[in-house]
């Protein structure tokens, strides 16, 4: 007679335990390579804004989109940026200048910003710009710097091409003693500490998201990441006028 031997509790504790010891060493890793992933995609879309801008650029003579109707037809209004009512895809007559070059409906909104936005809800005062009854469903995650109009429109006037940032991501939330949060698209550096500044959560914790890297294009059409530390060093990386850089 042939008896089947079945397992013991003990042997069953040993094997999930040991399930249990693989999981706690792979899972960390996982989430790394998952941040690794979406840091990817996050600069694979900038990528496509740089293309974009170079072919605005060679249409238009070297000119600059302007910084308030690049996305929008018009100058950005608050929530646009998480309210799907917004979403250009379906409303095309209300899109910007630049969307014929960037239709592509994938490549507006990074995966990490999105997570962040959708966990943390919308700033407080005195910067909200947020409907309270307005869902928080990021459409849009990526700011133009708003010192390319003007004088420094045309590509020609920028002094250094390789060093001055065209799109770049922002916070969700305030940065303390440096930063507020997301302003619609539309990157309003300043020399200050309470200025508009680069995002602050990529290659970091989530202990230290106030500590991170940003991902940004630039005028020569490069990708990089950047930081906001220490400030204003988003105003010098947005500043096309070369050196000396203006102090307030």
């Amino acid at each position: 007679m042939n008896i089947k031997k079945a397992f013991t509790l003990i042997e069953l504790l040993v094997v999930i335990s040991i399930i249990a010891l693989l999981i706690a060493i792979l899972l960390p890793a996982l989430q790394k390579v998952k941040k690794q992933a979406e840091g990817i995609v996050c600069k694979a879309n900038l990528k496509q804004y740089s293309l974009a801008t170079r072919m605005y650029l060679d249409t238009f003579n070297g000119t600059f989109f302007g910084p308030r109707v690049w996305l929008f037809s018009s100058s950005p209004t608050g929530c646009q940026w998480h309210d799907a009512r917004h979403n250009l895809v379906d409303l095309p007559d209300k899109a910007g200048v630049l969307w014929p070059y960037l239709k592509d409906k994938e490549v507006h909104l990074c995966p990490t910003f999105n997570i962040l936005a959708r966990s943390m809800g919308c700033p407080g005062p005195p910067y909200s710009d947020c409907d309270g009854e307005i869902p928080v469903e990021p459409q849009y995650s990526y700011s133009m710097n708003c010192l390319l109009e003007g004088n420094y429109a045309k590509e020609v006037n920028i002094k250094n091409p390789s060093c001055v940032v065209v799109f770049a991501e922002e916070n969700c939330w305030h940065t303390s003693g440096f930063g507020v949060a997301f302003n619609d698209n539309y990157l309003l550096p300043t020399t200050g500490t309470a200025n508009d500044c680069f995002a602050t959560f990529h290659d970091t914790s989530a202990q230290k998201l106030n500590e991170g890297l940003s991902n940004a294009t630039f005028v020569d059409g490069h990708v990089a990441s950047v930081s906001a530390l220490p400030p204003p060093n988003t105003f010098r990386m947005c500043w096309p006028g070369g050196s000396p850089i203006p102090i307030e």
